[in-house]
């Protein structure tokens, strides 16, 4: 009985270590979701940026390897393209609501799109985790998809389109993606948490709060905001975050990458600010013991991103939305800052008026589902 209640013991302290020492004040959380939590987005589209929009319904798989390409086992999709399907089913429904004609649109996201990702729950998509040398991290993978079900979630909640059951199917797969997501769980290889990089803690930290926030579920909550803070404590007064152009990783991947990776693991702390401001946390700018905050590591991004010096030699597709992770996320900045007075702003505008967001990765058709058109 005592090896029992000391291997108890044990799995609750392993499988809990963030929670141990958290001193963060999660009131303001805690009453909100008591209450009626507001929409993450309006979701009233515009005819501008709600169109070509793609219902994905490709049968995909339960195999999660987060390999580099495209597709995967028997020629199914993998988990990264999965992710966009979300915004794209979201912006299709707007363009049927907005334009009469085209009104089939919304029959086919209720009739067709909802029933296949009720059937990619049931089948538990992506819910086996096997990493592949040379490939990227699946638990990012997971997150990403995390992030793109939150806000389909809050769409279809602040709609009222569900059926009976569909909601709680669909939940109770994003939390077996939640919970594989997580280094130390044993489909990662035996990873620890710890071995996370930058853009994977983010990541997490975007997805965990997200999920927390439309299923009001306090404890997933919670463990997306402490790997906010482990990354907002590292900003600097100056907004100098270098996590990957100077920092530590640089270089670790390939040189060109490095504004790559800052790019959107700062794009990423914002989704999350976001998520945390809504909820009455301030987590945009307030500044951290050092003096730095998120607002000031933005400012500084787009200096770096806007410097013909600090672009030489470095991978600028993202910075145009013209890869996976490109500047989408900015949407979001815009709501947190509306004076629009950083340079990436105006890039954002600019290639998102030219490209659209339809490859992006994460929150693509922003501008569709935020009707953001000034």
């Amino acid at each position: 009985m005592n090896l029992i209640f000391k291997l108890l013991i044990f799995l609750i302290i392993s499988t809990n270590v963030y929670a141990f020492g958290d001193k963060n004040d999660y009131t303001s959380v805690k009453k909100a979701f008591e209450t009626e939590t507001p929409p993450l987005f309006d979701y009233i589209g515009n005819k501008k940026f709600c169109k070509r929009a793609t219902l994905y319904t490709i049968p995909y798989t339960k195999l999660n390897t987060g390999a580099t390409s495209m597709v995967g086992e028997s020629g199914k999709l993998k988990a990264h393209f999965f992710a966009i399907s979300f915004g794209h089913a979201i912006a299709s429904y707007l363009e049927g609501e907005l334009n009469p004609d085209l009104s089939y649109k919304k029959e086919e996201f209720i009739n067709k799109f909802i029933p296949y990702l009720v059937k990619a729950a049931d089948d538990k998509y992506f819910t086996i985790n096997k990493w592949t040398k040379g490939g990227s991290s699946v638990a990012y993978a997971q997150t990403m998809i995390l992030i793109n079900l939150s806000i389909l979630m809050d769409f279809m909640d602040n709609k009222n389109l569900w059926k009976d059951g569909q909601r709680v199917k669909i939940v109770k797969w994003g939390n077996i993606l939640y919970k594989k997501s997580h280094y130390g769980h044993s489909s990662n290889g035996g990873r620890k948490q710890s071995d996370r990089w930058p853009d994977t803690v983010s990541k997490a930290a975007a997805a965990y709060m997200l999920w927390g926030y439309v299923n009001k579920d306090l404890k997933i909550f919670k463990d997306g905001f402490r790997d906010l803070m482990k990354e907002y404590n590292k900003i600097p007064a100056d907004g100098k975050y270098h996590q990957h152009y100077k920092g530590k990783y640089a270089g670790e991947i390939k040189d060109s990458w490095d504004l790559f990776l800052e790019n959107k693991t700062l794009g990423d702390l914002v989704i999350a600010s976001y998520v945390g401001e809504l909820v009455g946390m301030k987590t945009f700018n307030k500044t951290n013991k050092k003096g730095g905050n998120i607002k000031k590591a933005i400012d500084y991004l787009g200096k770096i991103s806007t410097d013909p010096e600090t672009l030489k030699g470095q991978d600028e597709k993202h910075l145009k939305n013209l890869t996976a992770d490109g500047n989408s996320w900015m949407t979001i900045y815009r709501k947190l800052d509306p004076d629009d007075k950083n340079p990436l702003v105006d890039l954002h505008l600019k290639t998102s008026e030219e490209k659209g967001y339809g490859f992006s990765q994460i929150l693509n058709y922003s501008r569709c589902i935020n009707n953001e058109i000034n």
